[in-house]
């Protein structure tokens, strides 16, 4: 599967006779209303499972000839990186290839949903599988360590049928913002925190949640320890009784422990001690920009 964005002049048919694909079947896989296209729209195009990989450019190489290396269409290897087929290339110029994958591996795939608590969540469900997880989205944290319920009966149950394991997301969501001075609150009394870790683990239990998920946003920067903290004593309370621990984390690229709410997050310490995480990388763009990467799920492995 190849993903191209249409440039000015481009139809349907002049990307499908590009890519050696029917404009019917681009249309279909991609739901268009007609075969004009808009410039910047992305489009799926179907081909062999590929991924994106560095390639520096060597004497003489062109468009062309990097296509051939790697079999795949000069268009998309074009596309990639915002070329036309034409355009000249520099030596020591760093191109995007979409390089077929030899080797297929197993996926874990989990899904925020926020319930409803009708049978639309259940349609929700059975349209997205397959998964291996489904978090519901969110039991807000009161300033008593006591949690908001939700109406997701509906959606464990379809989970439950579908074999999909329920994660219960614990947020410090305030109804209106993710609220630092409410995180602050629970990180810094020992009480507040095994009161918050008490209520997850009874809800668990009751409801049939095979796991818990925290996502604690926009902390203060001088929370990291206590956020440590909470996330250890949770783990020995979760692992006693086999529920997974997971937390949803900013992205970064460096370690700055003072970085406005990034920095309340201590990778290394953190992904000692969790499961798994899932890491915002939506967060590295806007919501008035193009789109950006999804947020993608990682399973620890000691260290991060």
């Amino acid at each position: 599967m190849f993903i191209y964005t249409a440039r000015t002049g481009d139809t349907l048919d002049t990307v499908a006779q590009a890519f050696g694909v029917s404009a019917a079947t681009l249309q279909t896989l991609n739901e268009t209303p007609g075969t004009t296209l808009t410039p910047g729209v992305n489009l799926m195009v179907p081909g062999a499972p590929s991924t994106l990989i560095h390639h520096t450019v060597g004497a003489g190489e062109t468009l062309t000839t990097i296509a051939r290396k790697y079999k795949v269409p000069v268009i998309a290897v074009a596309g990639a990186n915002g070329l036309e087929v034409t355009d000249y290339l520099e030596i020591g110029q760093i191109l995007f290839v979409p390089a077929p994958i030899a080797t297929k591996y197993t996926a874990e795939v989990n899904g925020y949903m926020i319930p409803s608590g009708t049978s639309g969540d259940s349609e929700i469900l059975q349209e997205s599988e397959p998964m291996t997880f489904a978090t519901i989205f969110s039991y807000h944290v009161k300033q008593d360590g006591s949690l908001v319920a939700m109406q997701d009966q509906q959606a464990l149950s379809s989970m439950t049928a579908l074999g999909v394991a329920p994660l219960l997301c614990v947020t410090n969501f305030d109804g209106s913002n993710f609220n630092s001075d409410l995180a602050h609150t629970i990180l810094a009394a020992a009480s507040l925190r095994q009161k918050v870790i008490a209520a997850a683990k009874a809800t668990m239990a009751n409801k049939g949640f095979k796991g818990v998920n925290i996502d604690f946003e926009h902390m203060h920067p001088t929370d990291r320890p206590l956020y440590n903290a909470f996330i250890r004593e949770l783990q020995e309370a979760m692992h006693q009784d086999g529920y997974s621990v997971s937390i949803a984390m900013g992205p970064k690229t460096s370690d700055d422990p003072s970085a406005a709410w990034m920095g309340a997050f201590d990778y290394k310490t953190l992904g000692s001690l969790v499961d798994f995480v899932m890491l915002m990388t939506y967060e590295w763009g806007w919501v008035g920009g193009p789109p950006m990467a999804p947020m993608n799920y990682l399973r620890t492995k000691g260290v991060l």
